[in-house]
């Protein structure tokens, strides 16, 4: 069937806004206050993370740009980065109760993986690329790009690494674009079902695959969801069958768009970022990067994985993963 454009905010090329200051917002020194007048609140009632509520956290002036951040991230680019958080002038158990508060005025944290893990740990356990079970936030290696199992993900930075460790973030709309440009065949074959593997995040009596396409539109909502290393996994595996040609000729054109200079944006993080990324509108990466060798100066970023109230529905052929597709549902992890 033909193919349209995808239009909006979010079919951007990283040329056009790398430099841009139309996605950050600065925390100012009253906008400081208020996040820490919030923690000491939460501390003082003895609060803890799991019973904790927006309400608990409260953050009167702040709160328009946590809806700004719901309303980018849904309807404009679909990125937004918060910087300039004191990060350093706090303890980790400060900041896992600060970043939490933060998230909870932006959406509903989901698990991260069968372990339960609501608020995650980005560090280098040294976890072999080539495993089963390989999870990219454990390692320190280049990553590919791709998005994560849930709506939105978002990282704050504790400490950036030795050297490397750059974010890397495309358009998935661009990339769509530029495919139904130049090889509208390869891009119905991205709207077609491809195996994929649980990476052994399946819970009991769940089968460790499923299929699920790259691109899918529904009700006029563009959304994507890649990760190739999952869909090789699963081509590895005696039950799955191999890719096609054609498909892996998508995905090929797929990782060499992403690459391309013009369309990715390259950002560094620095102590106190809180970046945010919708997974239905951007891929992402990392570059390698090399550690301290004192552990309490190695790279450290905490990461939420969560759902939008204003979150966008999603197409059946997405619901053996994500389960409910309902426009602002609690899904993923």
């Amino acid at each position: 069937m033909a193919r349209d454009l995808i239009g909006g905010g979010a079919d951007w090329l990283g040329k056009d806004i790398q430099d841009s200051t139309d996605w950050v917002h600065v925390f100012s020194a009253d906008d400081i206050a208020e996040i820490h007048a919030a923690k000491e609140q939460v501390e003082a009632a003895g609060i803890s993370l799991e019973d904790m509520t927006a309400e608990d956290f409260p953050l009167p002036t702040l709160l328009e740009v946590m809806v700004d951040v719901q309303l980018e991230l849904e309807d404009g680019l679909g990125l937004k980065l918060l910087r300039g958080f004191p990060s350093k002038d706090y303890s980790k158990d400060e900041l896992r109760l600060i970043y939490w508060g933060i998230g909870l005025h932006v959406g509903t944290a989901v698990s991260q993986s069968k372990r339960n893990d609501y608020l995650g740990d980005v560090r280098d356990i040294g976890t072999p690329h080539d495993g089963p079970e390989f999870r990219g936030y454990t390692s320190n290696g280049e990553l590919t790009y791709h998005t994560d199992a849930a709506d939105v993900t978002a990282l704050f930075c504790v400490r950036p690494a030795m050297t490397g460790g750059l974010s890397r973030i495309v358009s998935c709309v661009a990339i769509h674009n530029e495919i139904l440009r130049t090889r509208p065949d390869l891009l119905e074959v991205l709207y077609e079902p491809y195996y994929w593997s649980m990476q052994g995040n399946e819970l009991p009596g769940v089968a460790p695959y499923y299929t699920q396409p790259i691109f899918a539109v529904e009700d006029g909502y563009f959304a994507c969801r890649y990760t190739r290393t999952h869909i090789r996994s699963a081509e590895q595996a005696d039950e799955c069958p191999d890719l096609t040609p054609k498909q892996s000729e998508a995905l090929d054109l797929v990782d060499e768009i992403s690459a391309r200079p013009e369309f990715h944006i390259t950002m560094m993080f620095e102590p106190g970022d809180i970046q945010f990324l919708n997974n239905h509108l951007t891929l992402h990466t990392r570059t390698a990067f090399e550690d301290f060798t004192e552990a309490t100066d190695k790279r450290h970023l905490m990461r939420l994985w969560l759902s939008l109230p204003n979150g966008r529905p999603l197409s059946d052929g997405f619901k053996p993963f994500f389960r409910d597709v309902s426009a602002g549902a609690v899904r993923g992890g």
